[in-house]
């Protein structure tokens, strides 16, 4: 169990806090032996967070209103790994998976008052070593956000948690490989095709990921 206390720094979620309130996490973690080559791991997580500053849309003068609102988000991941003890090196397959909810209070932009933004999503994706350093994998990401009429007023947007249209979604499926140049460098190669309803324009992205170590080895001692 970790229980963590820390700044609101996230743009998306705690963009109006201005008084410095704290962010309190909970993510609690379990793991089993399910035999000699497989595990499983799972968790759950919750976060939870105030806003006190909520900006008005352009058509109620732009002004900034003040009511201290609370933002709460939960969470539950499993991971299960398929290592066979005598191939460690050289095979192994992992599948892991996540979904999360938001519940946001907040004050509309359209000046109507209190109301509750909901959000959910979830993630998974299939890992392999097909040898000692290159793993191949796909990962699959799945969004829904709320649906409000006021979504996208001018000056006062509360895209991506919420759209104008009705059941907007957004998918994201992503192929990758990941070569293991030695211990302290990886190279991994992805790529991110984006598509959905009601949501931002299909997308394609290309990623190319460097991921070393520079200085003395580890293993050296001072």
């Amino acid at each position: 169990m970790t229980f963590q206390i820390t700044n609101t720094e996230n743009e998306r979620l705690f963009g109006g806090d201005t008084l410095g309130n704290p962010t309190m996490l909970v993510h609690y973690k379990n793991y089993r032996d399910l035999s000699r080559d497989t595990y499983l791991e799972f968790g759950l997580t919750g976060m939870f967070g105030w806003n006190d500053e909520w900006q008005m849309d352009d058509a109620h003068g732009g002004i900034k209103e003040h009511d201290t609102l609370g933002t709460q988000v939960f969470g539950a991941d499993l991971s299960i790994l398929w290592e066979p003890a005598d191939q460690a090196l050289y095979r192994n397959v992992e599948w892991r998976s996540e979904v999360y909810f938001l519940n946001q209070d907040i004050l509309a932009p359209d000046d109507s008052g209190r109301d509750n933004l909901n959000a959910w999503g979830a993630y998974s994706y299939l890992q392999s070593k097909i040898a000692r350093n290159l793993d191949i994998g796909v990962r699959a990401d799945y969004y829904k956000p709320d649906s409000k009429d006021y979504a996208n007023t001018a000056g006062a947007s509360v895209v991506p948690l919420a759209y104008t249209a009705k059941n907007a979604e957004r998918w994201q499926i992503c192929p990758y490989i990941t070569w293991w140049q030695s211990e302290w460098v990886k190279l991994r190669c992805e790529y991110d095709y984006a598509f959905g309803h009601g949501t931002e324009d299909t997308e394609h992205v290309l990623w190319l990921q460097a991921i070393f170590s520079a200085g003395p080895h580890k293993h050296e001692r001072y």
